[in-house]
């Protein structure tokens, strides 16, 4: 008793499968959200994952400061940002 051809290319397309509707997904969203990590600039207004959004008054290595109100500004670790929001000055 040993594995088939059958077997063998069972499993393989099992694999193919999965790559294409779970692994090939993820990577390209792993591209994407590093792109915009990348993309970040003073100015941005941004949402970490907390929900926390802010305007970036600084950037230094993987640390962002985040202006959250008038005189209020926290660090966040850069990879804790998920989204870049609509400036507010452009729906006006």
């Amino acid at each position: 008793m040993g594995f088939q051809t059958n077997d063998i290319l069972f499993f393989g397309a099992i694999f193919v499968i999965m790559f294409f509707f779970i692994l090939r997904p993820k990577m390209k969203e792993q591209k994407e959200m590093q792109k915009m990590l990348g993309a970040l600039k003073k100015g941005d207004r941004v949402q970490t994952q907390a929900g926390m959004q802010g305007e970036i008054s600084g950037i230094r290595d993987n640390v962002i400061t985040l202006k959250v109100a008038e005189n209020v500004k926290i660090d966040f670790d850069k990879s804790s940002i998920i989204r870049v929001l609509a400036d507010q000055k452009e729906k006006a």
